[in-house]
């Protein structure tokens, strides 16, 4: 128990431990067995700080062996300063938002998926293809769907 007094999670921890999780498509009972396996809690609000970076690197590695995520911030990166067209940050919500929502279960099958979800939603093929208006269409239809945008601090 002394380990409990130690620094607890924090807010953008759980946010990436939460992204990482609809990133490999676990479900819930998967991902408290995970928790529950590695350090007897149910909740990652229940981890502390070093042993939410432990579940951190380990999703992260299997998320970017999936092929489903890249490290840090990085991912859309490439797409940064591009007037006209949305950020790597408003692109990192919608993949998100989507993997919430998605039924696919795979990771090439939610890309498929989500191309064909923005062209039916804006006419936009890609996601690198969005102006800031369709990204207001296509978080207001994923919230439509039952997804969550992510808090920003």
């Amino acid at each position: 128990m002394g380990n409990r007094a130690m620094a607890m999670i924090n807010g953008n921890q759980i946010k990436i431990i939460h992204a990482l999780k609809g990133a490999l498509c676990l479900d819930d009972e998967t991902y408290r067995g995970m928790l529950h396996a590695r350090h007897q809690v149910t909740s990652s609000k229940a981890l502390t700080e070093a042993e939410a970076a432990a579940i951190i690197r380990e999703l992260e590695t299997a998320a970017i062996s999936a092929g489903v995520w890249k490290r840090g911030r990085e991912k859309f990166g490439d797409m940064k300063n591009r007037v006209g067209f949305a950020t790597p940050r408003q692109l990192r919500m919608i993949e998100a938002m989507w993997n919430d929502v998605s039924r696919a279960t795979t990771p090439e099958g939610r890309k498929t998926a989500l191309r064909h979800f923005l062209k039916r939603i804006v006419g936009r093929e890609d996601l690198r293809f969005l102006d800031p208006v369709d990204v207001r269409k296509v978080v207001a239809a994923l919230e439509g769907m039952g997804a969550v945008a992510p808090s920003h601090e």
